[in-house]
């Protein structure tokens, strides 16, 4: 018998020993991770400088492959909104309300903190287009996610 076959076998005898039927075993064989895995960014800067570098890493994370969600609450809730002053320093290409614009139209996802809107007297017509109000078991859907990584900014 050859290696490869001997490697079938065991595998085949293995998956029979633990009562998993052989036309299910490929199927586990074949679902190894090959998926990167998710992050959940929680943003709690409004700070602009920060919250660039924050947005602008969440960014090039998901244009690497990863599902990317952004939560932003606290202060953070500043950088989604569509008017006010937001300082542009000379190594920032771009502020952090058009990184969060950006981000949604490449496919991210924003959540936002319903309190902290409220905190700073904020709406969600005052934000980015494409921002979600997040909720109760709604967020949580993505910090706990299947293979999700959280990382706080």
């Amino acid at each position: 018998m050859t290696r490869v076959a001997m490697l079938i076998f065991g595998i085949a005898l293995g998956f029979a020993a633990t009562n998993i039927p052989v036309h299910r075993m490929f199927e586990a064989v074949a679902q190894t991770p090959s998926a990167k895995p998710a992050l959940f960014v929680n943003m709690t800067t409004g700070d602009t400088w920060r919250g660039w570098m924050g947005l602008h890493f969440a960014h090039n994370t998901m244009k690497q492959g990863h599902q990317v969600t952004i939560f932003l609450n606290l202060d953070g809730v500043k950088l989604a909104t569509k008017a006010g002053e937001q300082e542009k320093r000379p190594s920032m290409q771009r502020v952090p309300r058009d990184i969060v614009a950006d981000f949604i139209k490449d496919g991210g996802k924003v959540l936002i903190c319903g309190p902290c809107l409220s905190e700073f007297g904020l709406r969600m017509e005052d934000l980015v287009a494409g921002v979600e109000l997040g909720k109760p078991g709604y967020t949580q859907s993505f910090i706990f996610a299947e293979n999700a990584k959280t990382l706080t900014w």
